[in-house]
């Protein structure tokens, strides 16, 4: 009965700022750790050097971050998610120095190939 009277008691403006306010608390529940992964992947994947020179590892990242979103979205298992995200970030690193890598040894052979 407190509810009906408090409704009806304010402005219509009033009442929709209330049912925003409760929608955005009962909205999608985020996994810091994914969230994180998820950026980790999206700054690798506009890394020009990455996409070209590791893209194999890249994919895999992002192989493991997709099953992490399904899992997210349709399990709420956090530990299963968390470890998915954490392999998912290992896995951009692992994309990352793969790609300086075979930069580096580009270069090398350049070096070499330019040597009388």
């Amino acid at each position: 009965m407190r509810l009906n009277a408090f409704l009806f008691a304010r402005p219509p403006l009033a009442v929709l700022s209330l049912v925003a306010a409760l929608s955005i608390g009962c909205g999608a529940v985020r996994n810091p750790a994914l969230e994180s992964a998820r950026d980790a992947y999206q700054k690798a994947r506009q890394d020009p050097m990455i996409v070209r020179y590791a893209a194999v590892a890249l994919d895999r990242a992002g192989q493991s971050l997709q099953e992490a979103d399904r899992l997210w979205t349709q399990e709420k298992d956090v530990t299963e998610v968390e470890h998915l995200a954490y392999l998912t970030e290992k896995r951009v690193e692992i994309a990352r120095v793969t790609a300086e890598r075979r930069v580096a040894a580009e270069e090398i052979q350049k070096v070499r190939s330019q040597r009388p």
